[in-house]
């Protein structure tokens, strides 16, 4: 009897290991008792117990290969063999095959346990919105929170390791993810106290956000907010939504366009094309290949003076590292699961929701985000979460076609 049982237990036990996973992915950031590099190892090791709990509860129907599991094995068997050809001790080695078991976590534990998404994305929201109303309370009340445009970079909470970023960028698109699982959760809802408080969180949140003044985060939460809402709404309810937003725009266009002129003319790319300029100088020789995993761009003086270390654009990094072969091979992974998740769209409500993640993500790559390939940080997040949802899907649907 304790045998027969086993499967269903273990398959249990890794999906609460993987929800826990999950739950510490997005709020280890805002809090963890511990350094950064204690919250990796934490993450890497409850994803391989899960693996191994896994194990007894597999059958025949969890090894269902559909056609994008074949191209994201592409993009990755490209990756491996890259970066055990270049010279980083096998680093990258070591973080593509951890990216891999994220990606095989997220694909096979859920068909087989009870893994509720829902959930873990209700607890996040609503912490992570507490985390954004505490932050601004406490600045407020420390006499450090100031309303005038651009005149406070928001990327802390005033106290030390506790939702303290750094980094206007890195805090705008931690709580970005939040607010668009925050719209998500909204549009699904039916009774009128659910909607209010997931209204109450994402307004919350969105505020935070526009004072990061991160134009990465505010762009990356109008196109995942135009999907969703593209998506998950039609006919009266998309009216009643889009008019009220349209109000909105002609509001800010009018009485806020010597901000935005500000930030297209003035402000513009802030030096990234001379960043740009100086991977594609850098890249001479190496452009089908790159030049090797894990390589540092190094540094670069832009005009202003100011020394960058990395590309500022995900894209430009994948080219710089992996070459046009890598390049091509994850914008032919992206495609491919942009597809199939639209096609899902109908049947599964979180489809919509990974599809917004990438669309966000894949706008977002060409100006932000860096370090492709390495431990648990916010491109896991936004490219290898919805990803691999992207993959779980296609899977599900191939089990289901027998």
């Amino acid at each position: 009897m304790v045998v027969k049982k086993l499967p269903a237990r273990a398959g249990y036990v890794a999906a609460l290991l993987l929800a826990v996973v999950m739950l510490i992915l997005f709020l280890g950031p805002f809090w963890w008792p511990g350094e950064s590099s204690s919250w990796a190892a934490f993450i890497r090791a409850a994803l391989v117990i899960a693996l191994l709990c896994a194990a007894p509860a597999m059958s025949r129907r969890s090894f269902a290969i559909s056609p994008l599991v074949c191209t994201v094995l592409l993009l990755f068997a490209y990756l491996f063999i890259n970066s055990v050809m270049a010279d980083d001790d096998l680093k990258s080695m070591r973080r593509i095959l951890l990216i891999l078991v994220f990606f095989v976590g997220v694909g096979l534990v859920r068909p087989i346990g009870n893994f509720d998404w829902e959930k873990i994305l209700k607890l996040s929201v609503v912490v992570v919105a507490l985390f954004a109303a505490f932050s601004m309370i406490n600045l407020a009340a420390h006499g450090a929170f100031v309303l005038g445009y651009r005149q406070m970079s928001l990327a802390s909470s005033g106290v030390p390791d506790v939702a303290d970023f750094g980094n206007t960028i890195v805090a705008g698109m931690n709580y970005g993810l939040f607010l668009l699982a925050g719209v998500w959760l909204t549009l699904r809802s039916r009774r009128r106290t659910e909607i209010a408080l997931w209204l109450v969180c994402c307004a919350v949140i969105a505020i935070y956000i526009y004072f990061t003044f991160a134009r990465s985060a505010w762009l990356a939460s109008s196109v995942g907010g135009l999907v969703l809402l593209s998506t998950m709404t039609s006919g009266k309810l998309r009216r009643n939504i889009l008019i009220p937003a349209a109000v909105i725009v002609a509001l800010v266009l009018v009485f806020g366009f010597s901000e935005l002129a500000y930030e297209v003319q003035t402000r513009g790319v802030t030096g990234r094309n001379e960043v740009w300029a100086a991977v594609f100088e850098r890249l001479s020789g190496h452009w089908w290949f790159g030049v090797g995993a894990g390589t540092p761009l190094g540094d670069v003086r832009l005009s202003t003076g100011q020394v960058v270390r990395n590309t500022h654009g995900l894209y430009f990094e994948v080219l710089y590292q992996f070459g046009v072969v890598g390049l091509a091979l994850l914008l032919a992974t992206m495609l491919h699961a942009g597809a199939c998740l639209l096609r899902a769209r109908q049947t599964s409500e979180l489809a919509r929701l990974w599809l917004a993640i990438l669309c966000s993500a894949g706008v977002v790559m060409t100006v932000e985000l860096h370090t492709f390939v390495g431990s648990p940080n916010v491109v896991w997040e936004w490219l290898w979460l919805p990803l691999a949802g992207a993959v779980a899907i296609s899977r599900e649907a191939r089990r289901a076609e027998g």
